[in-house]
C-alpha cells in the first residue's frame, strides 16, 4: 500500500534539548541495565513502520529466531513518511552508518536507493528453488522494484493490489451486477448518483501527494500505458476520468480534494455505490461495527479498460533489504534468511495481513481468511500487474499529479496536460 504523510509540528529549542537529554539518559540507563544482567549476544536492528511493530515483534519471538540463532532483534520504528525516511537514510549513509541493519520499506524508496548502490545484494541468501514459490505477479513485481541490473536488493513480504469494493445491497435492489468494463461504469451515474442527497456512484482519494498518482496509474495501466509516457493511452485514460466527473456524473469532482480517510468515510456514510481502494479498507469497515454488514462491503473484480485482464489492477508492496552501511551485516543476513524462508513467511500471515502476499505457500496457508480470499481471487483471475517504475520516481510523481490535477479541474486543456508531462519528464 502507498502512503504519503506530512507533518509540521513545532517545538522550542529549550524543550527539544530537554526532551532529547531525557531520552538519551533513559536509553543509556536501559542499555547499562541490560549489559549488567544479560550476556552479550549479537543484536540486529530491524526498522519497520509504526503499525507493523507489534506484529513483527510477536512473529519473530514466537517463531523462534533468537532461540535458533542466538541473535537478538531490536525492532525500531522508522519514519512513516517516505520523504522523512529518505532524509534519514541519506544522512546516515553519507556518514558511513545506518540506524537499521535490516529495513522494511516501500517501492518508492527502492527506486531511489538501488541505482546508487546503497543496499547490499541478497541473491546469495536464496535457496535454489526460492523463486518457484513466487506467482507471476510477484515475479513481475520483483523484477520491476526489487532488482537493479539483474541483482536482487529486496524481497517483498507485503503485496497489495487495489481492490474494487461495492454495495451489493444497492446493486441487488437495482437488479444489477458489478460493472465489468469502463463502459458499464459510465452508465451507472444515472442509476446511483443523487447530488441533492450527496450520493455518488463512485469516489476516489485524488488529492495531490500520492493519492492522485495512484488513481492515474491504475487508469493508465488499464488503458495499456503508464503515467509517464504521456501518449494516446494515458490520453484515453484522462479523457475517460474527465467524462466520469463532468459528463457522466459517476465520479464526484470533489474527489480532487479528498484523501483515503475522507473517501472511506463517505462510503461508510452510505454516499458511495462502488470504488477502488487498498486492502486496508477491509479492516476499517469491520471496525465500524454499528454500520458494517457483509453485503455493504462486497469485493468484485475490477471493471476492465482497453488493455483487458492482464492490466485489471496493480499491486504495490513492502520488503526487506540490508543497507550497505549496516553495522551488523552477518546478523542482518541471518534475519533476512529467516524472514523470507517459505515456512516462516507462510506462518507470519497469521500475525498480520501486513505479511500477506501472493507467494504460493502464503496463499495456501492463508486460505479464505480475511482479505486473503480476495487476493487469491484476483491472482487466479490473472488481472494483477505491477505499478510502473521510473528513475527519480518521486519527482516524476509530482509532475504527473500537477498536470493531471490541472486538467481534471478545468485549469488547462487536455493537450497541455500531456505536453507538460512529456516535457518535464524528459528534463529528469
Amino acid at each position: 500500500m502507498l502512503f504519503f504523510v506530512g507533518s509540521s509540528t513545532k517545538i522550542s529549542r529549550r524543550k527539544f534539548i530537554k526532551t532529547s537529554s531525557s531520552v538519551m539518559a533513559g536509553s543509556v540507563l536501559a542499555f547499562s541495565c541490560k549489559s549488567a544482567h544479560v550476556a552479550a549476544r549479537p543484536v540486529v536492528k530491524l526498522g519497520v513502520t509504526g503499525y507493523a511493530v507489534d506484529a513483527f515483534r510477536k512473529a519473530i519471538d514466537e517463531l523462534g529466531f533468537t532461540r535458533d540463532t542466538g541473535i537478538e532483534v531490536e525492532i525500531i520504528q522508522r519514519p512513516n513518511a517516505p520523504s522523512e525516511l529518505m532524509t534519514q537514510m541519506v544522512g546516515a549513509i553519507y556518514a558511513g552508518t545506518s540506524p537499521y541493519d535490516v529495513l522494511d520499506f516501500e517501492d518508492q524508496i527502492a527506486s531511489s536507493f538501488f541505482p546508487v548502490g546503497w543496499f547490499l545484494p541478497l541473491d546469495d541468501l536464496l535457496a535454489p528453488d526460492f523463486w518457484d514459490d513466487f506467482t507471476r505477479p510477484m515475479l513481475e513485481m520483483t523484477e520491476m522494484w526489487d532488482r537493479h541490473d539483474g541483482i536482487t536488493y529486496r524481497i517483498h513480504h507485503n503485496f497489495e493490489p487495489c481492490y474494487w469494493w461495492y454495495r451489493k445491497d444497492w446493486f441487488d435492489q437495482k437488479g444489477l451486477q458489478p460493472p465489468q468494463t469502463w463502459q458499464d461504469v459510465a452508465q451507472l451515474g444515472t442509476v446511483f448518483t443523487d447530488r441533492k442527497k450527496g450520493i455518488w456512484a463512485s469516489e476516489e482519494g485524488m488529492i495531490k501527494g500520492g493519492f492522485l498518482w495512484v488513481y492515474i496509474t491504475w487508469m493508465a495501466k488499464q488503458a495499456g500505458g503508464t503515467p509517464y509516457q504521456a501518449d494516446e493511452k494515458l490520453g484515453s485514460a484522462l479523457e475517460y476520468i474527465y467524462n466520469l466527473m463532468h459528463r457522466d456524473q459517476v465520479l464526484n469532482p470533489a474527489c480532487l480534494q479528498k484523501n483515503y480517510d475522507q473517501q472511506n468515510s463517505d462510503y461508510m456514510a452510505d454516499r458511495v455505490a462502488f470504488m477502488r481502494q487498498w486492502p486496508f479498507f477491509f479492516d476499517i469497515t469491520r471496525q465500524n461495527k454499528a454500520w458494517y454488514s457483509e453485503e455493504k462491503v462486497a469485493c468484485a473484480l475490477p471493471p476492465l479498460g482497453p488493455a483487458g485482464k492482464p492490466c485489471g489492477t496493480f499491486a504495490a508492496g513492502w520488503g526487506y533489504g540490508i543497507p550497505k552501511t549496516a553495522q551488523n551485516v552477518e546478523a542482518a543476513r541471518e534475519l533476512v534468511k529467516f524472514l523470507i524462508n517459505k515456512e516462516v513467511a507462510s506462518k507470519m500471515v497469521h500475525y498480520s495481513t501486513w505479511f500477506l502476499n501472493a507467494r504460493y505457500s502464503v496463499l495456501k496457508e492463508a486460505g479464505e481468511s480475511g482479505s486473503a480470499k480476495y487476493l487469491k481471487m484476483y491472482t487466479d483471475a490473472g488481472i494483477i500487474t505491477s505499478h510502473p517504475n521510473i528513475p527519480k520516481f518521486m519527482e516524476a510523481l509530482v509532475i504527473v499529479e500537477n498536470a493531471t490535477s490541472a486538467f481534471l479541474s478545468d485549469q488547462i486543456k487536455f493537450e497541455k496536460a500531456l505536453q507538460l508531462i512529456r516535457e518535464q519528464i524528459a528534463l529528469l
